[in-house]
């Protein structure tokens, strides 16, 4: 078993998916996927060990992503995935929630720096 430690992020905004590949390099092992159907076949291809899952996605949105991966029989159904998302409504926080998200974060609200460090804490916490 490796010691690498993959984070699969779900974005499709350029310039904060640059802005996280640079701030994570060396420190993880990045998959990026820029809709949700790429999401779930990088998920199903690499297992990762979190999941960074925006909301907002062209084909499938990071709801279904998100269910589609709490609905596994796997092991594979508790990987930790933090939704970090411009919905910032209460509702949408809720579902994503509901839906099994470990951490909603708003993205106007937190900086690159508070996203990694969750990204740590939360891999920390699963060993």
């Amino acid at each position: 078993m490796t010691d690498t430690k993959f984070v699969l992020v779900v974005e499709d905004d350029p310039i904060l998916k640059n802005l996280l590949g640079h701030t994570l390099a060396g420190k993880y092992q990045a998959l990026y996927a820029s809709d949700g159907n790429e999401a779930l076949a990088l998920f199903e291809q690499h297992k990762p060990s979190v999941v960074l899952l925006d909301l907002m996605l062209p084909t499938m949105d990071g709801f279904a992503v998100l269910e589609s991966i709490r609905t596994r029989t796997d092991d594979f159904k508790s990987i930790p995935i933090i939704v970090v998302s411009n919905l910032g409504q209460e509702r949408d926080k809720e579902r994503a929630l509901q839906l099994g998200a470990t951490e909603y974060m708003v993205k106007a609200e937190v900086s690159i720096e508070e996203i990694v460090a969750k990204i740590q804490a939360t891999l920390e916490h699963v060993g």
